[in-house]
C-alpha cells in the first residue's frame, strides 16, 4: 500500500489530468461513487445521513454523494458554505446538478441539532489543509464529535495535516475514512491516526503503475508481507542457522532469556546465550533448548572470537545496563566481530552514530523513540514530528537497517524507502517487547532471510501474535512471554 506526501499526490492527480486524461470531472465522480458504495454497505435505509461539505474538492466529493444518496432514495441533508466563492469548476458543477435536480441543499451557517443524525460525514476539508480550524468549522467539527453518529471522513479527517503526525486542536474524529488512491502519513502514524478509525483506500481509476512513479513509502498489511521460507524437509539443526545472544545483568537477567525464547520459538536451529559471569546460570536452566556462555567484561575479545567462529547472527545490548565496562565491551564487540548483528536496548544506549560506521558487518538497530533521539542528538519531540524522514535519513547516513519502534514500527532501510507497520497492541506496552523482537529478528536472519525481510516480519509477527493474545486474554494481562506463544497461530496464517 502506497504512502505519499500532499505534494506528490498533487503532482500525480496533475499528471493523470494533463497527460491520461482522467478528468477532475471523473476523479470527483468516482470518489463520490466509492463513498456511497461503502455508505450502502454499511448504512441502514432508514439511517438519517448529515453530510457536511467544505469550500473546496473535498466538498465536491460530498456533492456527488448527495446525488447518489437522492437517487437511491436515502434520507440526507448536505449543510455547505452558501456563501463560499472558492470552488473550483468541478465542485460548482455538481453542485448545480443538485440545484437543477431540486434536491435541497442548505447553508453552514444554519446548521444546528447534530444528535438527530445516524451518520455524519466529513467531506469539509482534504489534504491542502496546512492551518489550525476556526471559527465555524471547528465548531461544528467540536459538536459532531460529540454525537454518537458513525462519523467517515472522506479522503482525511478534517484537521488533519495530510503530511504529519501532529494532532491539531480540533479533527474530526472518524470511525472510517475512505482516502483516495494511496495512503496519507497522518492515517498510520500516530498520534494522528488515531482521528482516523478504519482507512480504507478506494481506487478512483488511478493506476498502480502512475502512483509508484512518485517518491513513496510502503504501508505493510497481510497483503503484502514477505512470505516465510519453506521448511527443507531433508533439514537438521544447521539448516535453520546458529544465534548468539549477549547481554544481561544481575538487575535485568530477563533480557537476553526473553530474547532466546523469542528465538527458539521461530525457527532458528541453534541458539547460545552468552552472559555476564557474576550471573548464575540456573537463571536459565529452565530453557534446556539453549545453550550458554558465561564471559568477563575485561575479555571481550573471546566472545568475539565466538561470535565469529559459532554464530551465523549475533544480538548485543539486551538488559546489559550502562556503565564504562560495559560500553566498553559493547564497542569492543561490534567493531571486531564479523557477523551480522542486531543492536538492542542498552546496546544502542552504549555506542555513537561514529561508532556504527566503525562495524564491519551487517547491522540492524531496534531504538525505542527516545533511545533514537539520544543516538542522533534531538529532542524526542521534534523526533516525533519527523520519524519517517528521520529514519530514513538516519539508514541512508550510517548503512543500517533501523527498526523504529513506537505505536507504529518504521523499518528504514537504506538507500531504498520506508515500511511502516500498525500492527499490534497496548498489550505489547510491557518490558521484555523490544527484547522478543530482537530474539525473533535474530532468528530470521540464522535462517537465511535477507536483513530488509527480517525487519518487516519481525515487527509483523509480534504485532500479529499480540492480536491473537488479545482476542483470548485482556491486554493488561498479557506478558511478552504469552505473546510469544501465540506465534504459532501467526506462522500458520502466512
Amino acid at each position: 500500500m502506497y504512502i505519499l506526501s500532499c505534494k506528490n499526490i498533487y503532482d500525480m492527480e496533475k499528471e493523470v489530468k494533463s497527460i491520461y486524461g482522467l478528468s477532475e470531472t471523473r476523479l470527483m465522480e468516482n470518489a463520490g461513487t466509492a463513498l456511497f458504495n461503502f455508505i450502502k454497505n454499511t448504512a441502514c435505509k432508514s439511517d438519517k445521513i448529515l453530510i457536511l461539505s467544505g469550500p473546496g474538492n473535498n466538498g465536491g466529493d460530498g456533492f456527488v454523494l448527495m446525488r447518489h444518496l437522492k437517487a437511491n432514495n436515502y434520507n440526507a441533508d448536505l449543510y455547505y458554505p452558501v456563501n463560499n466563492n472558492k470552488y473550483e469548476k468541478t465542485a460548482l458543477e455538481n453542485l448545480s446538478i443538485l440545484n437543477n435536480l431540486n434536491i435541497a441543499v442548505y447553508d453552514l451557517s444554519t446548521i444546528n441539532n447534530l444528535d438527530k443524525y445516524d451518520i455524519i460525514v466529513d467531506a469539509l476539508f482534504g489534504i491542502g489543509l496546512s492551518r489550525d480550524l476556526t471559527g465555524i468549522y471547528k465548531d461544528i467539527i467540536e459538536k459532531a464529535n460529540n454525537t454518537n453518529a458513525l462519523k467517515i471522513a472522506v479522503d482525511i479527517s478534517s484537521g488533519l495535516i495530510s503530511d504529519s503526525p501532529k494532532v491539531p486542536e480540533c479533527a474530526f474524529k472518524a470511525d472510517y475514512t475512505i482516502t483516495f488512491s494511496t495512503l496519507k502519513y497522518c492515517q498510520i502514524l500516530y498520534p494522528a491516526k488515531s482521528y482516523s478509525g478504519k482507512v480504507i483506500t478506494a481506487n478512483i481509476s488511478i493506476p498502480e503503475h502512475i502512483i509508484s512513479q512518485y517518491n513513496h513509502d510502503i504501508f505493510i498489511d497481510e497483503y503484502n508481507k514477505p512470505a516465510l521460507k519453506n521448511r527443507p524437509k531433508d533439514s537438521h539443526k544447521g539448516t535453520f542457522g546458529k544465534v548468539v545472544i549477549t547481554g544481561g545483568s544481575l538487575e535485568m537477567a530477563g533480557a537476553v532469556k526473553i530474547a532466546a525464547i523469542s528465538a527458539l520459538h521461530s525457527g532458528c536451529g541453534l541458539i547460545t546465550l552468552c552472559y555476564p559471569n557474576n550471573l548464575d546460570r540456573n537463571f536459565i536452566s529452565d530453557i534446556p533448548e539453549i545453550m550458554t556462555k558465561s564471559f568477563d567484561y575485561n575479555e571481550p575479545a573471546v566472545i568475539c572470537d565466538y561470535i565469529n567462529n559459532s554464530a551465523s547472527v549475533y544480538t548485543i545490548g539486551n538488559g546489559m545496563g550502562r556503565n564504562e565496562h560495559v560500553k566498553e565491551f559493547i564497542q569492543y564487540i561490534i567493531k571486531n566481530a564479523l557477523k551480522p548483528v542486531i543492536i538492542d536496548a542498552d546496546g544502542i544506549n552504549n555506542i555513537s552514530c561514529d561508532d556504527l560506521k566503525k562495524i564491519q558487518s551487517d547491522v540492524i538497530i531496534t531504538p525505542h523513540l527516545a533511545e533514537f533521539a539520544r543516538l542522533i542528538k534531538k529532542d524526542i519531540n521534534e523526533v516525533k514530528l519527523d520519524k519517517v524522514e528521520l529514519a530514513k535519513k538516519f539508514a541512508d547516513e550510517y548503512n543500517v537497517y533501523l527498526i523504529l519502534k513506537s505505536a507504529e514500527t518504521i523499518v528504514a532501510v537504506p538507500n531504498d524507502k520506508a515500511y511502516i507497520l500498525n500492527t499490534g497492541n497496548t498489550a505489547l506496552a510491557k518490558g521484555g517487547s523490544g527484547d522478543a523482537l530482537c530474539g525473533l529478528a535474530a532468528s530470521l536472519i540464522a535462517q537465511g532471510y535477507n536483513l530488509k525481510d527480517t525487519c518487516i516480519l519481525a515487527p509483523y509477527i509480534l504485532g500479529k501474535s499480540a492480536e491473537k493474545a488479545v482476542e483470548k486474554n485482556h491486554p493488561a494481562y498479557l506478558c511478552i512471554t504469552h505473546i510469544i506463544d501465540y506465534y504459532n497461530e501467526v506462522f500458520n496464517e502466512f
